[in-house]
């Protein structure tokens, strides 16, 4: 599968070593990682280092939209990382684009296992992803 099309309007901003992220406007960040990515706890806490780093220096609370459809393989290290560091005062939602059969399973199977501290849900266009997190953005921040 070839690797998705980055749209001219993102700016890239950084990558990790399995990850490469872009803003989709000013408190948006696109979650890229690479083909093949068998995620786990270090990459994991690799890239959520990144994110929360790239939030902080933002001065605003990001959502994250991950395209997930690059994934092969999630373990329980990394579902726990990701949950864990989804910090309700860095971040105000998180969107997982799964445009294929194993990132839907692996998307629902995340889902079904964690509860991160911030609304999350799967869908299968970054269109529709980016539609919901413009309808988040003003959620108060939960306590």
């Amino acid at each position: 599968m070839a690797p998705p099309v980055v749209p001219a309007e993102w700016k890239p901003v950084g990558s990790t070593i399995n990850t490469r992220y872009f803003e989709a406007g000013r408190d948006v960040l696109i979650v890229m990682p690479e083909q093949g990515l068998k995620d786990d706890g270090p990459s994991a806490r690799a890239n959520m280092d990144f994110q929360t780093r790239h939030a902080l220096a933002s001065g605003r609370r990001c959502a994250v939209v991950v395209m997930m459809s690059s994934l092969v393989s999630q373990d329980g290290d990394a579902r726990r990382v990701y949950a864990a560091g989804m910090d309700p005062k860095v971040f105000f939602a998180a969107a997982l684009v799964v445009t294929n059969p194993l990132a839907r399973a692996i998307g629902s199977f995340f889902l079904g296992l964690t509860r991160p501290g911030v609304p999350t849900r799967l869908f299968e266009s970054i269109e529709s992803a980016l539609a919901w997190v413009d309808t988040q953005r003003a959620m108060p921040i939960a306590s």
